[in-house]
């Protein structure tokens, strides 16, 4: 994929640390290697997504319209957490630098605008 799926901008390639709502930032990639984070495999709308301990505990403050849900009060999302990631590293990915997120999150946020707006969503995490 060479286009970001949520604005169509170019996309280009980074190495990220697990996560994948923070794992493109260098202090993540950093604190990764460090082995400051713990990170897990999430599941939330039928998908799963890697956390790391500070984006799952913060998680809840993402507002519904993020999502494609109607706005209003935070919801308590139904996040669960399936297993943890057995020694994170640094890997690749794409980043949009207009959407400033990793492929990984942008298609799970995709997928979950979707679906909260009840329609089936076209791609699926890699």
């Amino acid at each position: 994929m060479n286009d970001c799926p949520l604005c169509s901008n170019a996309l280009y390639a980074i190495g990220v640390a697990p996560c994948f709502d923070c794992g493109h930032a260098p202090r993540e990639l950093d604190e990764c290697r460090q082995g400051a984070h713990d990170y897990y495999v999430c599941e939330l709308w039928d998908r799963e997504l890697v956390l790391c301990d500070f984006c799952y505990a913060d998680f809840g403050s993402y507002f519904p319209d993020y999502w494609g849900m109607p706005d209003g009060p935070l919801p308590d999302y139904p996040l669960r957490i399936v297993r943890d990631v057995e020694e994170p590293g640094i890997a690749q990915d794409m980043y949009c630098p207009t959407c400033q997120h990793r492929l990984a999150f942008l298609l799970f946020r995709h997928h979950a605008m979707a679906r909260n707006a009840g329609e089936t969503s076209p791609r699926t995490l890699p």
